[in-house]
């Protein structure tokens, strides 16, 4: 599944987390800061890094 960080917009708040969400979770936009149980989050931009196996 997916991991989607996101940044609580509260002002007294900022506080910057990651969630594991499947994509029915993440459509359905349900997202509440873990700090201050606040509402408004917005999703920020993060890396996206792939392990592959080298066979010889």
């Amino acid at each position: 599944m997916p991991t989607y960080e996101y940044k609580c917009q509260a002002k007294k708040c900022g506080h910057t987390f990651s969630m594991v969400q499947s994509i029915r979770e993440y459509e359905q936009k349900k997202v509440s800061c873990p700090k201050c149980k606040g509402k408004k989050v917005k999703q920020v931009p993060s890396t996206f890094i792939a392990n592959t196996s080298r066979k010889s």
